[in-house]
């Protein structure tokens, strides 16, 4: 409810201490199913940035289904960044997304953020697809988006139940590696031919990268962000909830308990056994806590298929990296 998510703006004005800018997705769910909730939550925070010398960057992810042409006019006004999620080609897409009646939604979800994004100009925005089992050539689905008019793209490794037919395993790995390294030789060859589009795994920073506290403890759940949920109950992240042990507080009461905070902040790799020899620690920094706790067990004990998938992503990133090197 827009109640619900005023009281978030204010649990967001309270604990944020002297920090400037200030960061909120609109996530599902699908936000577009409640776009009145997120107008009158955008002009309620806007409504406080001056009173409270804050910044207000929204974000939105959506499956496209609902966007109007007035939807993405407010978006592309209001929304400092956008996650535009459809899995990929058309075949892989309506395999995985399809309505009740089992007809695929690709032909009506592209056209509408080819719009969106043809409109968007030089606006942040993110293509966002997912590779199961059933798409291990996602290159593919790479090429696609970027030959549909998508510069900026994401195509995510799928995690859940190892026991699902989709689920990827520890036997896919060498031909995911294989893709990747297929993904990182195009986009060498696409470049140096002048053509350029952006894959968010492969981006790395080789010189500078993140601050100190970023390397040591990566993922800021908890910490740097948290996860409100339409009960109005905050958890470390979105991938927390459901799980009532971890809910940090509420936006009700404002409460926030501190010891789920620092627990996060606490979790570095240097506290994960796993991670300490490991030469990828400083660009993962241990992997996703939930997916962690999830599929390991435990916060600290690291994700093995999540693992192998980000060191050879980072081993692309750098071979990119130095084919491209003056």
């Amino acid at each position: 409810t827009a109640e619900v998510g005023k009281k978030a703006i204010d649990y967001l004005l309270k604990y944020s201490a002297n920090r400037h800018n200030l960061e909120m997705d609109f996530f599902g769910g699908e936000p577009l199913m409640a776009f009145d909730v997120v107008k009158e939550v955008v002009e309620y925070a806007r409504s406080k940035e001056k009173e409270y010398n804050k910044n207000f960057r929204f974000t939105i992810t959506t499956n496209g289904l609902l966007l109007t042409d007035d939807k993405i006019d407010f978006i592309n006004k209001e929304m400092h960044n956008v996650v535009l999620s459809i899995d990929g080609r058309k075949e892989v897409n309506d395999r995985m997304r399809f309505h009740v009646d089992g007809s695929g939604c690709y032909d009506q979800i592209m056209p509408k953020f080819q719009k969106l994004v043809k409109a968007r100009g030089d606006g942040q925005y993110y293509v966002r697809g997912t590779f199961t089992k059933f798409n291990k050539d996602f290159a593919e689905d790479v090429l696609h988006f970027y030959e549909k008019g998508f510069d900026q793209i994401s195509i995510e490794p799928v995690v859940t139940d190892p026991k699902l037919p989709y689920a990827l395993t520890e036997e896919d790995l060498p031909e995911v590696f294989a893709e990747y390294e297929r993904l990182a030789k195009i986009i060498i060859e696409k470049r140096k031919n002048g053509e350029f589009f952006n894959f968010f795994h492969f981006m790395i920073d080789l010189d500078q990268g993140p601050c100190a506290i970023k390397r040591l403890r990566g993922c800021g759940c908890g910490n740097e962000y948290v996860s409100v949920t339409p009960e109005g109950d905050v958890y470390p992240c979105h991938q927390f909830v459901g799980k009532p042990e971890w809910i940090m507080g509420s936006v009700h009461d404002q409460s926030l308990n501190t010891e789920i905070k620092d627990s996060f902040a606490k979790t570095t790799v240097y506290t994960k056994p796993e991670c300490k020899n490991c030469w990828a620690k400083f660009y993962c920094s241990g992997g996703c806590n939930a997916n962690n706790l999830e599929y390991a067990g435990s916060i600290k004990k690291p994700y093995k298929v999540a693992c192998e998938l980000e060191k050879k992503r980072l081993e692309c990133a750098i071979m990119i990296k130095a084919a491209l090197a003056d």
